[in-house]
């Protein structure tokens, strides 16, 4: 049986410092916040009945909102327990997955603002956890 000091000093790094301007946004990268921030974003528009939005109003199903509530709390909880591969990855996937089923039509005219702040929120969600699993961990 291993000592748990050997297992730890044996385990290779999975992540890099980030160079320039992302060094300063790279702590955010790895923390849980940020999914912690989107998916009461989500879990609130999920009580909004889509019987008071106007018809000719994109505004996502019940399920996709109630499902990407539960993901990012999902991916909070993975970045709280100290996997920030893995935490990261899940972000950026699901980030990822919600703009390609509803971005396109969540910028159409006439605009709504929850659908618009699950957008936004979602896209920097992307943007963030994205550089930090891509670029700067091996």
């Amino acid at each position: 049986m291993e000592s748990p000091e050997r297992a730890n000093s044996s385990s290779p790094s999975t992540s890099q410092t980030a160079p320039g301007v992302f060094s300063h946004f790279q702590p955010y990268a790895r923390s849980k916040f940020s999914p912690l921030t989107i998916s009461p974003c989500f879990a609130a528009s999920a009580v909004i009945p889509s019987t008071v939005v106007r018809p000719n109003v994109y505004f996502p199903p019940y399920l996709h909102r109630v499902g990407f509530s539960l993901v990012f709390c999902g991916a909070a909880y993975v970045l709280a327990a100290g996997d920030a591969r893995n935490g990261s990855g899940i972000a950026t996937a699901w980030s990822l997955t919600y703009l390609f089923l509803h971005l396109r039509r969540s910028l159409r005219p006439p605009f709504y603002p929850p659908t618009l702040a699950m957008t936004a929120g979602t896209t920097a969600c992307a943007a963030l956890y994205g550089t930090e699993y891509f670029m700067y961990q091996t």
